[in-house]
């Protein structure tokens, strides 16, 4: 297969680091070899100055524009602590990871050690990925397999955590072994083969009863693992494959690499001793990962590798089966056009739909909730389905295998709820179906990348078949498009999600706004609300389980139905389609169309609704039917509540959400007070450790930073550059340039909506205040503001001043030795909801103070 453009471009870079850092190593040991000749007076005094050779190279490739992080290295220490050299290349989904990857292995192997042969480490986060990968490794005809016979002069041996490989493999051939990230990253390390002494790789260890050679091994290689003797002296090494990769020293492929960053992954895979780590991801960590090369969506539609546009189809107020029901027939409809164009080219495309449901595994079926089960027995009773066709890849039912692109195959319809949610490829899949009523926002931000990637990497010139197609049950056109952006953001696709619109805007580019030099390596850490995890510790306080689980649900009703006016338009379809406008942005392509849809009682369907006021749908189903038995003792018709039940729904949560609402608070109080429920840091990742910079979207010739009255640049926000003109509306505006020229304050911030930081009450919802500023003077005094404008002091403006003055009195600065983050605790947090009224300045200051 030919490589893309922009695959050519990556291997280049990795080529140009790799060149530097064999030039580093061969300089480094050049100078060892002097030090080691010199009085030995002078040696410790000389090695001060070595730098890691790894080191080096990255200095020296983000001087030459090699490296696109402007980041310092990202330590790894291997068993001996020196630096492994590991890069990231920052790729999206639908980017052919996999086979870079296979090109990178045998450019790094020859360019480094000037072999082709060794050993190659692949690990896999999940069961999808490691099938996926090592279906492609087995395929002698597959152009990741090719890659790797060409860099080893076709002497590849592939194995498995199970099979056995010798030394001569190893100098030889070229071992690839496929292992996933749970057997190489667990804690109990001794319950995992991988690390058990099985006697199966002696050709790689002396004798048992050659000390000598043991103890000259064990000082070359010092974190082996030895069958250590009574008195706790080391005996003999132990014949584990962990063991033996230490010895070979692999070269490290990390696929998804972004689900090892992790303090135990990332330990276990720099004690493998790896000569090399290639991560693969859509979503690294600039703290963790030195990113070598950044991939964006853009060159992905370029090289013609995703589906666009992206077809948007929502139905709402309607029942899951007529969703269903539209993306099956849709797929029926592109599998038409398929055939088609396979006459017509001869290129076989079968097209697929992926549905997402709420429950799987066989105790789940509740009748509520849409389950597997439900979604197979629904599609069977429809004409045309074969059962042969339908697929179920969850956590507990894994009915895919290799051959679900080969032409033999029946599968049609795949379905899912999280196991296909990361990582998983098919460009047969066409059609999204998202079932959950409650979660499909979300669920579209996890699942669009899953249907983007386009077969064999060529448009085929028909409209419907290079287009990606989602339908959804009870999402907006506008939710759909913001599911979008966040789903393309997560797969990688940062560029492309930043012009996601409906409109005409203009294309941002992401910006880094540092902390100012005077706080710029403060830790500023925020507590959270926690709630007792019955261990000795504290964990986030869980809405459901700590408060709604604490509520005596039997004690609830409905009542409304006996005066509740029925009057709603029905179910209606909404389709949209995004595509590349003249400015190179995703926008609306034409109108919305909607049409109208039948209307029934559905009580499940009703009742699922309701679950994001009650925990569990028999509870919803009880008070559903309250409300549907008020409505029929009036003499009201079937047809007229189906019509309007979304309004006795609307009824319903009205009512309802006020009772809980007074439970909940009483709930949250007790606990507050009894300590069950606290305000404090932990030393836990449950507090907010506010970050060294942040991302900045700015627009050229567009986008302004925010200056006050006179014109000049802010100078007390935490970071610079952070603030653009029209972020803020007009009172935060005014309260932002206060604190700005205010001496009390020593710095302030706008916090983002819907941040990395909130504070959770006896409501579902977080609340995510506006500022926080660090008042001025010796002790660490933190303000927390809320503003509102004069027109919106109504109830949730009463709950978020209340919630704030409980937690304002429950703040204790922890004592010293019960948390390690002492010096980093504030002494006080206070907290104000600050009311756009005549005299807000006055309260401001004084509450500064």
């Amino acid at each position: 297969m030919r490589l893309k453009a922009y695959q050519l471009e990556t291997l280049g870079k990795l080529d140009a680091f790799v060149a530097l850092l064999a030039a580093e190593r061969a300089e480094d040991a050049a100078t060892r070899a002097f030090i080691a000749n010199a009085p030995e007076a002078l040696r410790e005094k000389l090695m001060e100055g070595q730098v890691d050779p790894a080191v080096s190279a990255w200095k020296k490739a983000q001087e030459q524009n090699v490296a696109v992080s402007p980041d310092p290295w990202r330590d790894l220490p291997d068993g001996h602590g020196a630096q492994v050299p590991h890069v990231c290349l920052n790729l999206p989904t639908g980017s052919g990871k996999t086979l870079i990857a296979g090109h990178a292995v045998g450019r790094i192997l020859s360019r480094l050690d000037g072999a082709m042969t060794g050993f190659v480490l692949w690990v896999m986060p999940s069961d999808a990925i490691y099938k996926q990968t090592r279906a492609q490794l087995r395929d002698r005809g597959s152009a990741v397999r090719q890659a790797l016979e060409v860099a080893s002069g076709g002497r590849v041996k592939l194995a498995e955590k199970a099979n056995d490989f010798t030394r001569a493999d190893v100098e030889h051939g070229l071992v690839v072994m496929t292992l996933m990230l749970q057997s190489a990253g667990r804690r109990d390390k001794e319950t995992l083969k991988v690390f058990r002494d099985s006697g199966n790789y002696a050709t790689f260890y002396p004798d048992a009863d050659d000390l000598t050679a043991t103890q000259v091994l064990l000082a070359r290689i010092p974190n082996l693992e030895t069958n250590d003797l009574a008195d706790g002296t080391p005996g003999s090494i132990k014949q584990s494959l962990g063991n033996t990769l230490r010895l070979v020293r692999p070269l490290i492929v990390l696929d998804e690499g972004h689900r090892a960053y992790s303090e135990t992954a990332r330990r276990t895979l720099g004690g493998m001793n790896p000569r090399f780590l290639l991560e693969l991801t859509a979503t690294p960590d600039r703290e963790q990962s030195n990113i070598l090369v950044k991939v964006g969506g853009r060159r992905l539609r370029d090289a013609e590798m995703i589906k666009l546009p992206i077809q948007l189809v929502s139905d709402e107020k309607a029942q899951w089966k007529d969703t269903l029901k539209a993306a099956l027939d849709k797929r029926a409809e592109l599998e038409a056009e398929a055939r088609e164009h396979h006459d017509r080219t001869d290129r076989f495309i079968r097209p697929i739909l992926l549905i997402r449901v709420e429950r799987t595994g066989k105790d789940q079926r509740d009748g509520v909730h849409i389950h597997t089960e439900d979604v197979r027995q629904e599609l069977l009773g429809l004409p045309g389905v074969q059962a042969d066709w339908i697929k179920v890849q969850t956590a507990s039912e894994k009915e895919l295998d290799d051959t679900l692109m080969d032409e033999t195959s029946q599968v049609r319809v795949i379905i899912t709820k999280d196991a296909l949610r990361e990582g998983w490829d098919c460009p047969f899949a066409y059609v999204l179906a998202l079932l959950s009523k409650t979660q499909a926002k979300t669920a579209l931000t996890q699942m669009i990348g899953r249907v983007l990637r386009q077969p064999g990497a060529k448009r085929t010139g028909v409209d419907d078949l290079d287009s990606a197609w989602v339908f959804c049950s009870d999402l907006s056109v506008k939710d759909a498009v913001e599911g979008v952006r966040k789903g393309l953001d997560e797969e990688g696709m940062g560029d492309i999600k930043s012009s996601v619109r409906a409109g005409d805007e203009v294309v941002a580019e992401i910006r880094r706004a540092d902390r100012r030099d005077a706080f710029r390596d403060d830790r500023i850490l925020i507590p959270s609300v926690t709630h007792d995890d019955g261990k000795g510790g504290r964990r986030a306080l869980d809405f459901d389980a700590d408060i709604l689980g604490a509520l005596d649900w039997d004690a609830l009703h409905y009542d409304g139905g006996a005066a509740l006016d029925l009057d709603a338009a029905g179910s209606r379809r909404a389709h949209a389609s995004f595509d590349y406008g003249t400015a190179e942005t995703i926008e609306r392509h034409g109108a919305v169309v909607r049409e109208e849809l039948a209307n029934t009682i559905d009580r499940p369907d009703l009742a699922r609704r309701l679950l994001g006021l009650v925990p569990n749908p028999w509870i919803g189903i009880r008070l559903l039917d309250e409300g549907l038995a008020a409505l029929r003792a009036r003499g009201i018709e079937e047809g007229e509540i189906a019509k309007g039940r979304l309004d006795l729904l609307d009824s319903m949560r009205t009512e309802l959400e006020a009772k809980i609402d007074g439970l909940a608070r009483t709930a949250f109080e007790a606990k507050l007070a009894d300590g069950t429920i606290a305000f404090k840091l932990t030393g836990s990742k449950a507090d907010w450790d506010m970050p060294s910079w942040v991302d900045v979207e700015f627009r050229r010739g567009k986008d302004l930073y925010e200056v006050d009255d006179d014109g000049h640049i802010l100078g007390r926000t935490l970071y610079l550059d952070g603030i653009k003109q029209g972020e803020l509306n007009g009172f935060e505006r005014d309260v932002a340039l206060y604190l700005d020229g205010s001496d009390a304050i020593a710095w302030w911030w706008r916090l983002a909506s819907r941040g990395a930081w909130g504070v959770q009450g006896w409501r579902r919802h977080k609340v995510y205040p506006d500022f926080l500023l660090r008042l001025d003077g010796d002790r660490q005094r933190l303000m927390v503001l809320e503003t509102k404008g004069k027109q919106l002091d109504n109830l949730d403006t009463a709950f978020k001043r209340d919630l704030m003055a409980l937690l304002e009195d429950a703040y204790v600065k922890p004592a010293p030795g019960e948390v390690d983050l002492l010096d980093d605790a504030a002494d006080s947090i206070r907290f104000r909801m600050l009311m756009q009224e005549a005299d807000w300045r006055t309260k401001l200051g004084q509450a500064m103070a």
